[in-house]
């Protein structure tokens, strides 16, 4: 009896209870130095890159060797809805002021029941920059701002990972 790929993958899922339907990707929260800093619309710069340097060998025309570089990160861009209690504010003015304050925080993606499943550790963060709402008294919606946080990398978390295994595994 043969059995297709997705046999085979549904067999493993449930075996091993290894989730391996995506996650929603509006359902996450933000804390930086342990303390839930807002709710937050978007997050943005998700993203890490790794410089390709070219590398010829004298004499051999046809072959180009290609060897890693510097990796670089992208900033982040969070996005919220202004609040009278606003930690992220704070943190922005303290730079402003010329007091540089590089934390590390942690973007937390949620499953179906609001549990951490995976998330991504950011490193030596600081606010770069801050956009205020755009004020309209014609439109009905909420006033959003948005802060931009240089920072120095960002990794998935090994624990997530194994978190997210060993739920899946109950």
């Amino acid at each position: 009896m043969a059995f297709g790929v997705n046999a085979g993958v549904g067999f493993a899922q449930r075996q091993l209870g290894i989730r391996i339907d995506p996650f929603k990707s509006y359902n996450f929260f933000v804390e930086v130095e342990g303390i839930l800093v807002g709710g937050f619309m978007s997050v943005d710069g998700l993203e890490s890159k790794t410089e390709v340097k070219t590398v010829r060998q004298g004499g051999v025309n046809d072959t180009e060797y290609k060897l890693p570089g510097q990796i670089t990160y992208s900033d982040l861009v969070l996005k919220a809805g202004i609040t009278a209690l606003d930690p992220m504010w704070f943190w922005y003015q303290s730079t402003q002021s010329g007091d540089i304050k590089r934390k590390n925080g942690s973007i937390y993606l949620l499953d179906d029941q609001g549990i951490p499943c995976v998330w991504w550790d950011f490193y030596n963060a600081w606010p770069t920059g801050w956009q205020g709402p755009g004020l309209d008294a014609s439109q009905n919606m909420v006033a959003t701002q948005s802060f931009t946080l240089a920072h120095e990398g960002i990794k998935k978390s090994l624990t997530s990972s194994a978190y997210s295994a060993a739920k899946g595994a109950l």
